[in-house]
């Protein structure tokens, strides 16, 4: 029989595009091959895809002859990729067990092969001829088969692609396909990281089936060796990139459960060793994931802190905390509690118009009790011969407004009481037409009989009569009624000092000013008089404070106040010890922040989040061991601590002391004690905390100027 050796390698089978029977009788002429890809000639058909126990592909696979499972392999391994629809292992009997026969056909060549490197390092590590000699007599007629690593690492292929269906994930558990994984992980460490680097693929493939199976896998001393001995001491010994990414994120899922036992000594200095290195970004992701699911909890935290380079790679977590930040323009409305609520400026158009209209409102009052239909002695003031021009704002108002309450206002608004007056209907009607034509008019109008009968609503001191002139025509008028003579400007400039006699008149403010001199100035007065002002000692300098100017400012008709204030703030004489001006009500504010990375939702992600939640667990759990320390305490012998914890519970239950209670404590403080041990020594503890104190103000320009959000995470890290 001939032992195959490195000079004389095992063929490897070339793969064929059909089944081997199909392949002899079609095989078509050269000429006349059609032209396809390769993975077009490996597609398995449905047919070929059909559940139960004769399926042909699996058939194939356990027949052990060579041919068959080249054929086999690369279909199964399209159809586990492809076809994720129908591969399912429940469908096919023993497909596991079928799989796994070639992995561990490999894997017997390896402990074959880790046993002979076990038996020439107990020679010294001198590779000599008696060595050689006692090896193959150990281990005889052994060599590596090439076909069978390559048809192994196309099993595992398979199985890794099936493994991302949880159904095939838990099939494979059920056929105890861990046990192979505890036998291959098993292997020395140092010879399978030389097997990782000669045949990475097999290697990655078994991993990430870890990984899907995680889950799975039951709870027992062979899954914490794996997961908490052997991966990590991997994670440390390998240079492998793409078996870090790999095995990382298993280390997360394990070490974030604190039924594990803890991992190697020296793993989590090393995973704090390797971000100071500038690690590729998706490896510096992982180790930070896997810091900040080991940071909360008090054994790894205390690891970190007690590491003589702590101080260094806190410093180096601070610094990523500024990873891939750039500066941006961002705009936010002011919280709740500030922003504003609209209030009238009083200084804007509309609030002067209503301000004429109540002042013309209360004369209008005053003058019906003075009209000769109540018996009063006559109003007689002089009316236009045109209707006013109103404010804009009047106008929107009364546009805007229904029948009767529309044609009442701009009654109001427009005519005042004269006892001289004859108003033809007419020219009433006219000026009620002209005025509501506008398109913004909500209403249809009114006739001029309806109109002319609201008159009496709104000037109940007017009457609609037949009226004969001097030439004794006889014409339809409204006596009493005028249209008022006035304009905005001569609302603006009114006089509305205390009892003034003639409030219209001025269209200027030096005229106003000179009325007030000549009208109410004559014997100087103590107190202010204009309007609700009553400010003493009075000045003429205060008195220029309400005269409004020439030109009619450009105001806004609201101004924003605290929700806080009533209304009507701006209206009171108060003008000291108010609050600073709000914003107005749709004014954003902008700010100029360093922006990290977010997701989609626009919650801190990436490098800089992980940094900052690591940082926080480490401040957390100083704090602590800070607390637990408990300072008051310190110096005091046991006998001494048990008085003052007597003297405590006297004080607090009165004497005598209940036994229980006292044993109970006695426990707990033993047990404190106990945790006290194994905490931070004290010259550990204020190194950490000087650490924490040396960083505090990096720290706090990333509370400052990030806008991701990362202060939320930071709070912790202050006030040492």
């Amino acid at each position: 029989m001939a032992v195959p050796s490195a000079a004389r390698p095992v063929g490897v089978h070339q793969p064929h595009l059909g089944h081997p029977q199909q392949q002899q009788q079609h095989a078509p002429a050269p000429a006349q091959r059609p032209v396809q890809s390769m993975a077009a000639g490996y597609t398995p058909s449905t047919r070929e895809l059909h559940p139960g126990p004769r399926n042909r592909l699996w058939l194939a696979l356990r027949s052990g002859v060579a041919e068959e499972v080249d054929w086999a392999l690369p279909r199964l391994v399209l159809a586990s990729f492809e076809r994720t629809d129908v591969f399912n292992f429940e469908a096919w009997v023993d497909a596991v067990t079928a799989l796994r026969d070639w992995p561990t056909r490999w894997l017997e060549e390896l402990e074959r092969e880790a046993a002979y490197e076990e038996i020439i390092k107990s020679q010294g590590g001198a590779y000599n001829q008696k060595a050689r000699a006692i090896a193959l007599g150990a281990v005889p007629q052994w060599t590596r088969d090439p076909a069978v690593e390559q048809r192994a690492t196309t099993s595992l292929q398979i199985l890794r692609n099936a493994t991302f269906m949880p159904t095939n994930a838990h099939a494979m558990a059920r056929a105890h396909f861990d046990q192979f994984l505890f036998r291959f992980f098993d292997l020395p460490r140092g010879f399978l990281l030389e097997v990782a680097t000669r045949s990475p693929e097999p290697i990655q493939h078994l991993l990430v089936i870890v990984h899907n199976m995680y889950q799975f896998l039951n709870c027992n001393p062979q899954t914490f060796k794996l997961l908490t001995e052997v991966l990590p001491y991997l994670a440390m010994d390998t240079r492998d990139l793409g078996m870090l990414l790999i095995i990382l994120p298993i280390l997360i899922t394990t070490f974030n459960v604190q039924m594990f036992p803890p991992p190697p000594e020296g793993f989590i200095q090393h995973m704090l060793y390797l971000i100071t290195i500038n690690p590729p970004p998706a490896l510096l992701e992982l180790i930070l994931d896997l810091l900040a699911a080991m940071a909360p909890q008090a054994t790894y935290a205390r690891t970190m802190l007690w590491d003589p380079d702590f101080p260094a790679h806190l410093k180096t977590l601070v610094h990523l905390l500024h990873y891939k930040q750039q500066p941006q323009e961002v705009n936010i409305a002011p919280p709740h509690a500030f922003r504003p609520v609209e209030a009238l400026n009083p200084a804007s158009e509309g609030a002067i118009a209503r301000l004429a209209s109540r002042r013309r409102a209360a004369e209008r009052e005053r003058d019906q009790q003075r009209m000769e239909m109540f018996n009063g002695p006559g109003v007689f003031r002089e009316v236009g011969d045109a209707a006013p021009a109103l404010p804009t704002s009047i106008k929107k108002e009364l546009w805007a407004m229904t029948e009767p309450k529309r044609s009442i206002n701009w009654m109001h608004e427009t005519f005042v009481y004269s006892s001289h007056s004859q108003l033809l209907q007419v020219t009433f009607w006219h000026a009620y037409r002209d005025f509501f034509s506008n398109p913004a008019t909500v209403e249809q109008l009114l006739s001029a009989s309806e109109v002319i009968k609201n008159v009496q609503v709104a000037f109940p001191a007017a009457q609609a009569k037949l009226w004969a002139d001097e030439r004794g025509e006889r014409k339809f008028v409204i006596a009493g009624l005028g249209f008022r003579n006035g304009t905005a400007d001569t609302d603006r400039f009114a006089c509305v000092w205390v009892d003034c006699p003639q409030r219209i008149g001025a269209t200027n403010p030096a005229e106003l000013l000179d009325h007030v001199q000549k009208t109410h100035l004559g014997i100087a007065p103590t107190t202010c008089g204009w309007g609700s002002c009553r400010k003493a000692p009075f000045s003429v300098k205060h008195l220029l404070t309400h005269l409004p100017p020439a030109e009619v400012p450009n105001v806004p008709e609201t101004l924003p106040v605290y929700q806080t204030e009533p209304r009507d703030i701006l209206q009171q004489a108060l003008i000291t010890n108010r609050p600073p001006p709000l914003l107005p009500l749709n004014q954003l504010l902008h700010f100029t922040v360093q922006m990290t990375e977010t997701d989609a939702t626009r919650q801190p992600t990436g490098v800089a989040f992980l940094a900052a939640l690591t940082i926080r667990g480490l401040a957390r759990n100083l704090r602590n061991e800070i607390a637990a320390a408990r300072p008051e305490e310190m110096g005091l012998s046991d006998a001494q601590r048990k008085e003052k914890k007597k003297h405590l519970a006297e004080e607090r239950f009165g004497l005598p002391i209940p036994i229980n209670v006292l044993r109970e404590e006695e426990e707990e403080e033993d047990e404190e004690r106990g945790l006290a041990e194994a905490a931070l020594p004290d010259k550990e503890r204020e190194r950490a905390r000087a650490a924490f104190r040396a960083v505090e103000e990096k720290v706090l320009d990333v509370v400052n100027s990030n806008g991701a959000g990362l202060a939320l995470y930071l709070g912790d890290a202050f006030g040492w």
